[in-house]
């Protein structure tokens, strides 16, 4: 019996050995992913291979390099920028991702193609998967030092640059980076204290698209593209825009005036503005909601006077903004009874900052129509007033304002946010420029400025 067992235990135990001399005890290790060296090249020796028609690389070249630009902040898509001691190039990928900034890389360039977009040379066709091997993870470049004019040279194509002592165009102020609503790339400019000037090119699908550009002077870090012989900028992340000192330039070294002094240059008739004048004060009207034309202005200073400003193109000065405008030479008219500085070209007004917006003066209508040219053009408060129309309970019907001591129009265009909407009919202080055309009106910029009685 004992001998049985025996034989039975043996029998039993024979496939867990098989079994367990099948296991292997060294696992084999996945492929390793061999991309040949080759000959290397520098990016400079690269760029200069180009001679105006496209090369599809057949040697086997590779070139190091650590990429300064990739697509997450979605500036750039399908792209990255490659960076070595000699120069950079744009890389053109045929699939999004797998290259990010920071990556030191090995580009294997057989396959890729050296060609030219838009005045940008390139290496096209870049597979991640079969073109590149990662040596390395966040590895920092240094921006190189350069001025716009040293950008303008072209030298620098495709290199991380830092300017300093830069700020946007004044025009540019109010304005966001591009248009993340529709999606629309979109130029801003940027100027140094010289007045020398380059594009910074933004995407709507940038996910900075919608902030506004920064008012101040400072440093800017950017990658240096081009586009048919337009120099321009792409920024990386707005941590690198570092725009919050004072700006410089201005309007220049003009006598400033007071806009009460301005005004009263003007006997009746038109006449030009004596040379070195310039005016400074705080835009009062909100171009934004488009009761005013975006061409035109009210601008109020320290002396408690206002006056309309028309200028040859759209400007871009919010609510708020303290501006100044070199007015020499430029025409002081009336405009059906308005009084105005008439045709200034933009690049005659300068963002200052944004400033303290003049508190509304109190009045009644009696006193706006008793004295108008007093109130003309300045911010003020009606209390205790009702509206009416004949034509309608919208705003755009130009009701009329009654506040017990007389009677003036409340004007709204057609083209405003709010001309299609009611306006209440209970008691309400309303907050204005006075202007007129023709006869006296109030003109409300928001609705913010309609505040129901109490």
């Amino acid at each position: 019996m004992k001998t049985l067992l025996s034989r039975i235990a043996y029998f039993l135990l024979i496939p867990a050995f098989t079994l367990v001399s099948c296991i292997k005890d060294d696992f084999d290790e996945p492929p390793q992913r061999t991309i040949p060296v080759g000959s290397l090249k520098t990016i400079a020796e690269l760029k200069t291979l180009y001679q105006g028609q496209a090369i599809k690389i057949a040697e086997d070249w590779s070139v190091y390099g650590v990429i300064t630009m990739d697509e997450r902040n979605g500036n750039i898509y399908k792209n990255a920028y490659l960076q070595d001691k000699t120069g950079a190039i744009n890389l053109r990928l045929i699939a999004s991702g797998g290259l990010y900034q920071g990556d030191s890389i090995r580009l294997y360039l057989k396959g890729t193609i050296l060609s030219n977009y838009a005045g940008v040379i390139q290496i096209d066709s870049v597979n991640v998967d079969e073109n590149v091997i990662k040596q390395a993870t966040l590895v920092n470049t240094e921006p190189e030092k350069v001025s716009i004019q040293d950008i303008l040279t072209g030298f620098y194509q495709s290199r991380l640059i830092r300017l300093d002592s830069v700020q946007f165009k004044a025009s540019e102020i109010g304005n966001t980076y591009a248009d993340p609503i529709n999606l629309y790339s979109q130029n801003r400019i940027l100027q140094d204290c010289n007045n020398n000037e380059i594009i910074v090119r933004t995407s709507g699908y940038a996910n900075f698209a919608g902030e506004p550009v920064p008012t101040g002077n400072g440093s800017l870090v950017a990658i240096v593209s081009e586009y048919n012989g337009d120099m321009q900028l792409y920024i990386r992340s707005l941590a690198e825009t570092q725009l919050t000192g004072e700006r410089c330039g201005g309007s220049g070294n003009q006598e400033l005036i007071t806009i009460a002094a301005l005004r009263n240059l003007f006997t009746g008739s038109t006449i030009t503005i004596p040379d070195n004048k310039k005016i400074k004060g705080v835009i009062i009207s909100d171009k934004d909601n488009s009761n005013i034309t975006s061409r035109n202005a009210f601008i109020m200073d320290g002396s408690g006077s206002g006056i309309a400003l028309r200028f040859t193109a759209s400007n871009t000065f919010p609510m708020g903004a303290e501006v100044e405008i070199n007015v020499s030479g430029l025409e002081l008219s009336q405009f059906q009874g308005l009084l105005q500085v008439n045709n200034i070209p933009n690049d005659n007004a300068f963002y200052v900052a944004q400033g303290t917006m003049p508190q509304p003066l109190v009045v009644t209508i009696d006193d706006i129509m008793d004295d108008f040219e007093e109130f003309e053009a300045k911010l003020v408060r009606i209390n205790n007033c009702t509206m009416t129309s004949t034509a309608g309970n919208v705003y755009s019907s130009n009701p009329t304002l009654n506040d017990g001591t007389g009677t003036i129009v409340l004007y709204t265009t057609s083209y405003a946010t709010f001309a299609n909407q009611t306006f209440p009919t209970a008691p309400v202080h309303i907050t204005g420029i006075v202007s007129q055309y023709n006869t006296a009106q109030i003109n409300i910029r928001n609705l913010n400025d309609v505040v129901l009685a109490k």
